[in-house]
This record gives C-alpha cells, sequence and structure tokens, in this order.
C-alpha cells in the first residue's frame, strides 16, 4: 500500500514486522498520520474561513455601494448649492451697483448668471427636466403701506416657482421703510439631489429635488425701482 506524499501509512496487521522494529515503525506511522491530519484540517478550516468572508462581503457590499453612491450625491448635491447661491449673490452685487436700469442692463444680469453658473444651468427652458432652471431679479420697495414690488424680470422655465424674488413679502417678515428698496435676485434650478426616500415613502429613482437660492440687497448709488423698457424677451 503507498503512502500520500507528507504521510507514512499505517502498518497493516497482516505485514509481518520484525519484533526489533515494530514498536518504533508503528510510533512513526502515528505521528505522522496524526501531522497530516492536523495539516488536513487547517486546510479546512482555512477554506470555511475564506467562505465565511466571501459571504460576509457579500452581505454588506450593497450596503457600502449605497453609502458611497449617496456621499457622492450629497457631495454633488452642495457643490451645485453652493455654485447657485455664488450666483444669486453675484448678479444682486451688479444689480445694486447700477445707477439706472434699462432692459439692456437687465438681459446682461442675466448673461452674467449664465456665466457664474456653468457648469450648471442657471436659466433654461429647455431639455430634460434636470436640465432646466430660472433666474429671478427685482426691486422692492417700501410704502407707508407695506412692502410693494417695484418691478421683476425672469428668464427660464416658468414652471420652476420663485420663493422669494417677484414677492412684496421679504423674508422674515422684513419691512422696508418708505422710499427704501432692495435688490432680489432668486436662482431657482432642478438639478438637486436624488430623492430616495420622498414624502410619500418608499424608493423612487429619478426623483429630483429643487434648489432655491436668492440674495437681497440694497442699492448702493439709486433706488432702482424703475424699470426703462421693460424686461428682455
Amino acid at each position: 500500500m503507498e503512502a500520500r506524499a507528507g504521510c507514512v501509512a499505517a502498518a497493516s496487521p497482516n505485514t509481518p514486522n520484525p519484533g526489533s522494529r515494530q514498536g518504533a515503525g508503528a510510533g512513526c506511522g502515528r505521528e505522522a498520520n496524526a501531522e497530516c491530519s492536523s495539516a488536513r484540517r487547517a486546510r479546512r478550516v482555512r477554506a470555511s474561513r475564506a467562505g465565511v468572508a466571501a459571504v460576509e462581503f457579500a452581505l454588506i457590499a450593497p450596503a457600502l455601494a449605497l453609502l458611497f453612491a449617496g456621499g457622492a450625491e450629497v457631495a454633488l448635491h452642495l457643490r451645485a448649492w453652493h455654485r447657485l447661491e455664488r450666483t444669486a449673490a453675484e448678479v444682486a452685487n451688479l444689480l445694486s451697483q447700477q445707477e439706472r436700469v434699462s432692459q439692456a442692463d437687465v438681459a446682461a444680469l442675466f448673461d452674467a448668471a449664465r456665466e457664474i453658473a456653468r457648469p450648471l444651468p442657471a436659466w433654461s427652458a429647455s431639455g430634460t427636466a434636470a436640465e432646466r432652471a430660472r433666474t429671478v431679479v427685482g426691486i422692492v420697495r417700501g410704502t407707508p403701506s407695506g412692502n410693494v414690488t417695484a418691478w421683476t424680470c425672469s428668464r427660464g422655465d416658468a414652471a420652476l416657482v420663485p420663493v422669494v424674488a417677484g414677492r412684496a413679502a421679504l423674508p422674515a417678515g422684513l419691512a422696508l421703510a418708505p422710499g427704501q428698496t432692495v435688490a432680489v435676485v432668486e436662482v431657482i434650478s432642478s438639478t438637486g439631489r436624488w430623492t430616495l426616500f420622498p414624502a410619500g415613502g418608499g424608493f423612487v429613482p429619478g426623483a429630483r429635488a429643487r434648489i432655491n437660492v436668492h440674495a437681497i440687497l440694497r442699492p448702493r448709488l439709486a433706488p432702482l425701482d424703475t424699470l426703462q423698457g421693460g424686461c428682455p424677451a
């Protein structure tokens, strides 16, 4: 009978062994077979551990992928929010420095908003829902009876409703003194984060939350409550 590699075959009870060698041979065989058994058990344990590790990874891989995707979406959303917020602030700053406002000046403000917001759209009425945006520019004037809208112009998707610009009511109930004016700029964009769990519950791939950002500044040189030539097309 041949022995396996690295193992010593146990002596057959029918195999005659000289009396002087029987004790030593049997002892060596038992020790070698014990070592082989230990090696086989070690290999089985290693294989079992490898299988357990594979199962554990398969269980946690979807959670890790979802965590990574969620982190990436949050980062992109914050980046878009910051860029559009900066766009609203810069356009309001440009408007506040004017001595008078004409149709051409408002058109230039819309062009500036488009350039500042790139690669995001500052205003667009075409493309997919995620590519649509709207920029609203206006002046609010204070009167003895309360705030009133002096003028408002917008460009982009009219379906995106502003929450600040174009309204006489200002955030936090701000009431302007009679004759005082403020420039209000709002940028609304559909380029927002994915809504994994909307108000109705459940997972809705493709649903997006809008971004609404605004800026309010006082005009520096003139009240700007009169728009010459009306809003640009």
